[in-house]
């Protein structure tokens, strides 16, 4: 099974490095509409997407650092551009949440504490935390550096095979130039879990995963791909959920609900 799938994953790669380098049907977005961004690098390489909760706190999701020492991580703040531009700060500590399994949906948080307090400017600047959770078939917003038009073989790579493919994938992916967002919509849970079972490949077990714990969102031809897991999923310009697992447009995006991990970001927020 596993030499089948690795055949398949290989043989797709041609045909996904044609699609849209970027979020899935998205726009290009102006860091200035979105100051709260930003891009995680480890080892000098984009890894995921996150968001600035406090002066000097980003909050990704923890499948994001798992594996990698601090001296591993930086932040790209402030800029409009995937590659470059802005500031990289250093992380100094990192927190990820008591309950994180890399084998589930939710949990999927993990703090950073850059080394130094930010300043606040137009490019660079926290993003307040909703006190609601969004209706089913509401409107939100995802923002992201994500890469290519999705397929299962993306889905199951997050997965299954993260590390595995990278060198054999980098040669064919060009990342976004420019920070792209998309207007996605809130998906009820129980829709999400019985879309997430049409999977295959050992999803159906993670399904416990997709709970309050949990937002899904599902627009068609919209969503988060490989590159985009801890993008912040906003609602009304604040804060509502970090991406957990990209659906690479074939399957609903699961997000960290933040609304049920209050307790949890303030006692580690604290100054």
């Amino acid at each position: 099974m596993f030499h089948s799938l690795v055949l398949l994953q290989f043989v797709a790669l041609p045909w996904l490095v044609i699609g849209e380098h970027r979020i899935i049907g998205g726009n290009t977005e102006s860091i200035k509409v979105a100051p709260w961004y930003g891009s995680l690098i480890a080892n000098s390489k984009l890894k995921c997407g996150g968001v600035l909760v406090k002066n000097n706190y980003f909050l990704t999701a923890a499948k994001c650092v798992d594996g990698f020492d601090v001296s591993d991580l930086q932040i790209r703040l402030g800029t409009s551009s995937c590659e470059s531009g802005g500031s990289k700060v250093g992380v100094c500590k990192v927190k990820v949440h008591p309950q994180y399994s890399s084998w589930r949906f939710d949990n999927n948080l993990a703090l950073l504490r850059t080394c130094e307090p930010l300043v606040a400017t137009d490019e660079i600047k926290p993003i307040e935390s909703s006190d609601k959770i969004p209706e089913d078939n509401s409107q939100a917003n995802v923002t992201g550096c994500g890469a290519r038009r999705g397929s299962v073989f993306d889905i199951d790579k997050g997965r299954a095979f993260s590390g595995f493919f990278d060198p054999l994938t980098d040669m064919f992916l060009n990342l976004p130039k420019q920070l792209h967002s998309a207007e996605v919509q809130i998906l009820n849970q129980n829709q999400c879990s019985s879309d997430w079972k049409k999977i295959g490949f050992g999803y159906f077990f993670l399904l416990n995963g997709i709970s309050e714990l949990t937002i899904c969102t599902k627009t068609s031809g919209k969503g988060a791909s490989v590159y985009d897991m801890g993008d912040p999923l906003v609602v009304d310009n604040k804060l509502v959920g970090i991406l957990s697992k990209p659906g690479c447009s074939a399957r609903p995006d699961v997000y960290a609900n933040l609304n049920q991990h209050k307790t949890w970001l303030d006692d580690n927020t604290k100054e």
